[in-house]
């Protein structure tokens, strides 16, 4: 298990649950939360025996991006140390985007600015009915970059042309509705739900895991004459694996596979 004052990291049962810990500023992010979750993601992604991610927040937000108390110095920021932390938020993001396994966004209340940006870069997002989303950096003097790129690939233009010039709050079935959101729950049922998609992982191989969403990540950089060859070659290297060869015998023969909780599970 992992223990820093900022980010909680633990295990279970092949499952690391990363938890943004500073309530008391809403989960906002500062330069050592952005190296404690870039150093977090490096390690799990070394690590194949994990299934998946849960990331969250402590206390009733889930990310309010950026911590405005780092960000104002007592002098001004020069243009270097600007591009520095400009270069280590997009590398935190892209570590996150590019975790070989799934990660699942427990979104268990407001994410503003950065935060969108969070919930961007996960694969599958689960909120609460009554968090609320904003892309509030133009009302600071700042423009959403780092994470634009993320967002457009989720939400698409027009969704980010709308909220990002106006800063405005929008509300949990607006994002659904623009795909960055993929469930809306009741906060009650919230840990349950989590609970059924990580149920849900464990009956998927985790290489075809892997492999699948290594794919869906390079195919769209792909120009069309492109992506025929590639998906030809992962479906052969596919069904030559080891877990195919498990995976078809074991529903031939009416049995869970060896990566899939068994009866006794549950």
């Amino acid at each position: 298990m992992r223990q820093t004052s900022d980010l909680r990291v633990t295990f279970d049962n092949g499952i690391a649950h990363v938890t943004l810990n500073r309530p008391d500023r809403r989960n906002a992010y500062d330069s050592r939360l952005i190296a404690d979750l870039q150093e977090a993601f490096e390690k799990i992604a070394q690590d194949e025996a994990i299934r998946a991610v849960v990331l969250t927040g402590a206390g009733a937000a889930f990310c309010a991006g950026a911590d405005l108390r780092w960000m104002a110095p007592d002098s001004p920021v020069s243009e270097a140390q600007a591009r520095e932390d400009a270069e280590r938020l997009n590398a935190m993001y892209r570590v996150i985007d590019e975790c070989p396994c799934p990660v699942i966004a427990r979104v268990n209340g407001p994410a503003f600015g950065g935060g969108v940006g969070l919930v961007a870069v996960c694969d599958i997002v689960v909120a609460v009915e009554d968090a609320t989303f904003a892309l509030s950096e133009t009302k600071l003097g700042l423009v959403p970059a780092v994470i634009s790129p993320f967002l457009l690939r989720k939400t698409g233009e027009s969704f980010l042309r709308r909220y990002c010039l106006t800063g405005e709050v929008f509300s949990v079935s607006m994002a659904r509705q623009f795909n960055l959101v993929h469930e809306v729950v009741e906060r009650a049922t919230l840990d349950a739900r989590v609970s059924e998609l990580i149920r849900a992982v464990r009956y998927v191989a985790p290489e075809a895991a892997r492999n699948t969403k290594a794919l869906l990540r390079k195919l769209p950089a792909l120009p069309e004459s492109d992506r025929r060859p590639v998906s030809v070659e992962v479906n052969v290297q596919a069904r030559l694996s080891t877990e195919a060869r498990e995976g078809i015998q074991a529903f031939v023969d009416r049995h869970s596979p060896a990566w899939a909780p068994q009866k006794q599970d549950g």
